[in-house]
């Protein structure tokens, strides 16, 4: 028919369609949302429940804590990349880099010092993330206890966190990008368990007494130890809640602490 529809075109009409279609479903950063670096996530600005108001005294009062916008890692550093770091700028290899229970490329790096952390987070043009911005991202928005949400969630197989024994597939570390159902409400993985991560802060058991409302830092330095957040693999599920703190003197290099980083978002 002149003028008409030919049925000749239907396929590449229809061919259209799905491919219009598709690029709609992608998934796509909110309004207005930058679009993270490879590899991190977007945390907006805004408040959050730190703390909590029971437990433990460090723990304790829970508080509302409001902080900058900021990316940070969806994982934690692995060897791999902390490698790629070493041989770029002659820095010392990690403690535990010939040890085969934990040098796979993988793997959380471990055997790294808090001064460490921070070399490499300044290599890649950022720092160690904030305690406040590493119990947000870890935690949400709706004062939850556990990454995923209730203790036992997700049932009563290791299949979420990497703790103490090998139900959950691993007797030490576990790859970095495994546990995907444990993931955090803005979708990190391991924030509970595999290695306790350094935080950028001093420690002080009393601080949430007197923490600032807006983009805490932690309380002024030199104190005597660095905050770690997360817990690891010899902890158990009640050891690895995201307001969990731990401290160690920020030379301190073992096998259950790791890190992850945090670029500043625009």
């Amino acid at each position: 028919m002149a003028g008409g529809f030919k049925l000749s075109s239907l396929p590449a009409f229809f061919f259209h369609c799905l491919i219009v279609t598709f690029l709609l479903l992608l998934p796509r950063p909110a309004m207005g949302e930058p679009v993270p670096p490879e590899g991190m996530v977007y945390i907006p600005e805004g408040y959050f429940q730190m703390g909590a108001s029971q437990g433990r005294e460090d723990e304790r009062p829970m508080h509302f804590v409001h902080t900058s916008a900021f990316f940070i890692g969806k994982h934690e550093v692995s060897n791999a990349e902390y490698m790629e770091f070493v041989q770029a700028t002659g820095h010392a290899k990690p403690e535990y880099q010939d040890n085969p229970d934990f040098n796979g490329p993988d793997q959380p790096v471990v055997g790294v010092s808090w001064h460490d952390a921070m070399a490499y987070a300044a290599y890649k043009g950022g720092r160690l993330p904030t305690e406040a911005e590493w119990e947000k991202a870890a935690r949400g928005n709706d004062g939850r206890l556990w990454p995923w949400g209730e203790k036992w969630a997700k049932g009563f197989f290791f299949y979420f966190a990497n703790v103490f024994g090998t139900d959950d597939n691993f007797a030490r570390t576990a790859p970095v990008t495994y546990y995907e159902s444990g993931a955090s409400p803005f979708g990190l993985l391991n924030v509970a368990g595999n290695v306790w991560e350094w935080c950028l802060d001093w420690y002080d058991e009393g601080y949430y007494r007197t923490s600032p409302e807006f983009d805490p830092q932690g309380p002024e330095g030199p104190g005597q130890s660095k905050v770690l957040r997360g817990g690891s693999w010899v902890n158990d599920l009640d050891g690895v809640q995201v307001v969990r703190r731990a401290h160690n003197d920020p030379q301190v290099k073992n096998d259950i602490y790791g890190f992850r980083i945090v670029l500043p978002a625009p």
